[in-house]
């Protein structure tokens, strides 16, 4: 399949004028994603998309995709795919994802098909996706796709992308929607902790499944024997005022400021690329 967006945007993103302008909004000004003042930070809505336009974009190729997405892109014929893509397009134009890319001169501006380039915001959460140094994953049922987060490289700035919940298949994988926000370090932490601290529901009498908040490096750290990269998973069970929290290295009930603080050690350690436990 043939898209008119052009994809090489997002190859360097974060060295782009506009993207790095994007990135010292978080916290010191720095475009690192620390937070050496007292607030958490600027969240930055970076745009909306579809199970449809993920795919559009490469995204089953990303390192982290939901399988349903995958599995239904691939259902879809070439001529399905193509019209797919050309809705997706116009869509995405009409949101200020993509934008019109000037025409050549002369003949060439009527032979050449019509091309689009990305927003800052599309060309940083695809980098995100395409190219992460750090996942950050969090789960508690397989039915719909996880809150997910990606570092990307060269910065410590968090990409976060929300799936809207999936209705029991209900609903096509492709017409899911994904928000994307741009978050600094400790504002990641405090969306986590959040999070982790709801008790998850669950039927009378059924046992309460933890939630399971997983860091998977994916470049530039050090690989468990066998190449596969070093990971570390907590898993914590809350009642909305304290939680009891488990991994490897720990074994604590914990308030939220305590989960908070927690989770803020374990975010820094892995996002600037020391993968110590806490």
């Amino acid at each position: 399949m043939r898209t008119p967006i052009d994809m090489t945007a997002a190859e360097g993103a974060l060295a782009a004028a506009d993207a790095r302008a994007l990135l010292s909004r978080l916290g010191d000004g720095h475009g690192d994603g620390f937070d050496k003042g007292p607030g958490d930070g600027e969240v930055i809505s970076l745009g909306v998309l579809s199970g449809a336009d993920l795919c559009v974009l490469g995204g089953t190729a990303h390192p982290v995709c939901w399988k349903a997405l995958q599995d239904a892109w691939c259902l879809l014929d070439q001529k399905e795919q193509d019209q797919l893509a050309g809705i997706a397009t116009m869509g995405m134009l009409h949101r200020g994802l993509i934008r019109d890319q000037p025409p050549g001169r002369g003949v060439k501006a009527l032979i050449l098909p019509a091309s689009y380039t990305m927003s800052a915001g599309l060309a940083v959460l695809l980098a995100a996706r395409k190219s992460p140094a750090l996942i950050i994953a969090t789960h508690h049922e397989s039915r719909t796709p996880s809150v997910t987060y990606f570092q990307p490289q060269g910065t410590n700035a968090v990409v976060e992308e929300i799936p809207e919940r999936a209705d029991n298949g209900a609903r096509s994988p492709l017409d899911v929607l994904f928000s994307y926000r741009l978050l600094s370090q400790r504002r990641t932490a405090a969306e986590l902790a959040r999070w982790a601290m709801k008790p998850i529901p669950v039927a009378r009498y059924q046992p309460r499944p933890p939630r399971l908040i997983c860091f998977f490096p994916v470049t530039e750290f050090p690989r468990a024997e066998g190449g596969s990269p070093t990971s570390y998973q907590l898993a914590i069970d809350g009642d909305g005022e304290r939680a009891h929290v488990h991994g490897l290295d720990i074994s604590a009930d914990l308030d939220d400021q305590g989960l908070s603080r927690l989770l803020a050690g374990v975010v820094t350690r892995w996002t600037t690329g020391h993968p110590q436990n806490p």
